[in-house]
C-alpha cells in the first residue's frame, strides 16, 4: 500500500512534522523517566508539585506535539485544503516550546508568580495562534462534514482549556478566584483531556478507520449522537465545576459522556464491520486498548462523581481516573496511530521516487511487527501493573510498572528512528 491516503500536494513541508513529532517523542521520553523516577511518591491527594509537574509533562511534553503536527499533515489531506500559513505554524511550535518548558518547570517546583504567569501567557499565545491557523485552514474547505464537525468542536475546547489554564496560573500567585481552585481545576482537566484530544480522537478515528481498513459507512447516526451527547457533558461538567454546582451536575454529565462513547463505539462497529481489509495489525491494537481505557475512565469518574467513599480510597480513585484517561486513553491512541502515520509519511518523502525505479519495501515493512509487538506488551502491562500499584497503593507493583512503560517508550522511540533512518 502507498502513502497516498496521508501526503498531497497539499501537504505541508515535512519539516514541519518531524519538528512537531520529534519533539513529542522527547516528551514521551522525558515523561517515561519522570514517572519511573516519582513513581514510589505517586500517591495522597493530586494536588501537589510533583503531579502537576508530571501531568503537564505528559499532556505538554508527549501528547500535544505530535497531536498538533498530526492535524497540520491531517487537515490539508482531509479536507484538501493547504495549511493557511506554514510560517505561523513554525512561530507557534517555538512560542510553544519555551511557554510549555517554563509552565512545567514553574508547576513541578510550585513556584507561582510572573515566572509561571509569563510561561503561561506564552503557552497561551502558541496555543491560539496554533487555533487560529488551524480554523483558517478548515475555512477554506468546500465541506466540513462529521469529521469536520469534530475537530472544530475540539479546538473550541483547546481555546476554553487554554483560558481556565492560563487564569488559574495566574491566580496561584495573585489569588482572584472566588470559588475552589480545584473546581476550576477540575474544569480545566476535563475541557483539555476529553473536550480536545477526546472530541479529536473521536473524529479522526473515523476517517483513519475508513482510510487503513479500506471502509465506508454511510449512515453516521451514532456518530452525529457521541458528538453532540459529549459537548453537552462537556458544557455540564465545565459549568458545574465552574459554578460550584459539581455535585448534581456531575452525575448528569457523566451519564451522558458513558452515553456519548458508546454512540463513538457503534459507529467504530460499523465501520469496522465494513472493512475490506480484514487483518488488523498492531497499531490498532494500540487503539482498540484505548477504548478500553476510555470506557474505564467514564465509569470509574462517574462512580467519582456520584458516591461518596471512604477519603483515602477517592484519592487513589481519582489518580486510577486520571491515569486511564491520559497515558491510558490518549497516550495509546498516540503510539497507535504514530506507528501507522510515521512509516507511511517517511515512505512517501524518502521511497516514493523510486518506485518503477528500483525494488523499494512498502511502508508497512519499514517497521517489523514483532518489535511493535513487543512494544505494546511492555507498554500495556506497565499500565496495569502501574494502575494496581495506584489502587493497592503498593511502591513496589508501581515502579514495576514504571519499569514495563519506560522500556516501552524506549523501544517506541527506537521503532521510530529505525523508521526515520530507512533509506532507498
Amino acid at each position: 500500500m502507498t502513502p497516498g491516503g496521508l501526503a498531497t500536494r497539499h501537504s505541508p513541508s515535512f519539516g514541519l512534522i518531524k519538528a512537531h513529532f520529534g519533539l513529542g517523542l522527547a516528551g514521551m521520553l522525558a515523561f517515561a523517566g519522570a514517572l519511573l523516577w516519582h513513581a514510589p511518591s505517586i500517591e495522597g491527594h493530586f494536588f501537589q508539585p510533583a503531579l502537576l509537574g508530571l501531568v503537564h509533562l505528559c499532556v505538554l511534553g508527549w501528547f500535544l506535539p505530535i497531536t498538533l503536527g498530526a492535524m497540520h499533515q491531517m487537515l490539508p489531506v482531509v479536507f484538501e485544503v493547504p495549511v493557511r500559513s506554514e510560517r505561523l505554524a513554525w512561530a507557534a511550535w517555538g512560542v510553544f516550546l519555551v511557554g510549555a518548558a517554563g509552565l512545567i518547570v514553574h508547576l513541578w517546583l510550585l513556584r507561582t508568580g510572573p515566572g509561571l504567569v509569563g510561561s503561561a501567557s506564552l503557552l497561551f499565545a502558541s496555543l491560539l495562534a496554533y487555533v487560529g491557523n488551524l480554523v483558517a485552514t478548515l475555512r477554506r474547505a468546500k465541506e466540513v462534514k462529521l469529521v469536520g464537525a469534530f475537530v472544530v468542536a475540539a479546538l473550541a475546547w483547546l481555546v476554553v482549556a487554554a483560558v481556565i489554564g492560563l487564569l488559574l496560573a495566574i491566580n496561584l500567585g495573585m489569588p482572584f478566584i472566588s470559588g475552589s481552585h480545584l473546581e476550576v481545576l477540575r474544569a480545566h482537566a476535563h475541557a483539555a483531556a476529553l473536550g480536545f484530544f477526546g472530541l479529536l480522537i473521536m473524529g479522526v478515528t473515523f476517517r483513519l478507520l475508513e482510510m487503513f481498513l479500506v471502509a465506508y459507512v454511510e449512515q453516521t447516526g451514532p456518530g452525529v449522537a457521541a458528538l453532540v451527547l459529549v459537548n453537552v457533558a462537556l458544557v455540564a461538567l465545565v459549568v458545574g465545576s465552574l459554578l460550584g454546582a459539581f455535585a448534581w451536575l456531575g452525575p448528569l454529565a457523566a451519564a451522558l459522556a458513558l452515553a456519548g462513547v458508546l454512540a463513538f463505539l457503534v459507529q467504530v462497529a460499523r465501520i469496522f464491520r465494513a472493512r475490506l481489509r480484514k487483518r488488523t495489525d498492531v497499531a490498532w491494537w494500540h487503539t482498540g486498548a484505548s477504548f478500553g481505557y476510555l470506557v474505564a475512565a467514564v465509569l470509574l469518574g462517574g462512580a467519582l462523581a456520584s458516591s461518596r467513599v471512604d477519603a483515602a480510597l477517592t484519592v487513589r480513585l481519582e489518580l486510577a481516573y486520571g491515569f486511564l484517561a491520559l497515558p491510558g486513553f490518549i497516550g495509546s491512541v498516540i503510539v497507535g496511530q504514530l506507528s501507522k502515520i510515521w512509516p507511511f509519511l517517511v515512505w512517501f518523502h524518502t521511497f516514493s521516487a523510486y518506485v518503477g525505479l528500483k525494488e523499494v519495501p512498502t511502508a508497512s515493512e519499514l517497521l517489523p511487527e514483532g518489535r511493535q509487538r513487543a512494544q505494546w506488551l511492555a507498554m500495556h502491562a506497565g499500565y496495569g501493573a502501574f494502575l494496581v500499584g495506584v489502587l493497592l497503593p503498593s511502591v513496589a507493583v508501581r515502579v514495576v510498572g514504571a519499569v514495563a512503560f519506560a522500556l516501552s517508550a524506549l523501544v517506541f522511540a527506537a521503532n521510530m528512528l529505525k523508521v526515520a533512518r530507512s533509506r532507498p
